[in-house]
């Protein structure tokens, strides 16, 4: 008999080096984190933005420091149910925890739930603001970084002599 087939594994499990399937998990490039570690660097990213505790986090969610640590070193799975707690915990969603969304529609998000619960006046007055900024163009730091011919471009706004000038 050829120990090569696909046939079941006699009892106990064990079935002769030659005859097992190859590995088919791939492993990331040395150069590339693991995806625990792209978790365990967004945990730690979301955490201290927040200003919490590895000890604030650990009682939240009712495990010890030593698993929140190894949460964000990535040396260890986090469940399905810690990561819906830490999301909520952290005010980020899923997807970015995971590393699948990028850091600029986790702030959309963010916006969007920061003016949730807000009044009508007060999301027109932040709406009347994020119009406002988007009409002064960049912020100063990236207007010195840029040529200065650039800085006559599109978008600029000429400045008005003063008055009785």
């Amino acid at each position: 008999m050829d120990n090569t087939s696909d046939a079941p594994a006699p009892r106990g499990g064990f079935r002769p080096p030659s005859s097992r399937q190859p590995a088919t998990s791939q492993q990331p490039a040395a150069d590339q984190p693991t995806e625990q570690q792209v978790v365990g660097k967004r945990l730690r990213t979301a955490r201290e933005t927040l200003g919490l505790t590895q000890d604030d986090v650990a009682g939240a969610l009712g495990i010890p420091r030593t698993s929140v640590i190894a949460m964000e070193a990535g040396r260890r799975n986090v469940s399905a149910l810690e990561l819906r707690r830490l999301a909520r915990l952290y005010r980020r969603n899923v997807q970015w925890l995971l590393g699948e969304e990028d850091d600029n529609a986790a702030v959309d998000s963010a916006l969007f739930r920061a003016t949730a619960e807000l009044s009508e006046d007060d999301k027109e007055q932040v709406l009347r603001f994020a119009q406002f900024l988007a009409s002064a163009g960049p912020p100063p730091a990236a207007r010195r970084r840029r040529a200065a011919p650039a800085a006559f471009g599109r978008g600029s706004k000429q400045a008005e002599p003063p008055e009785g000038a």
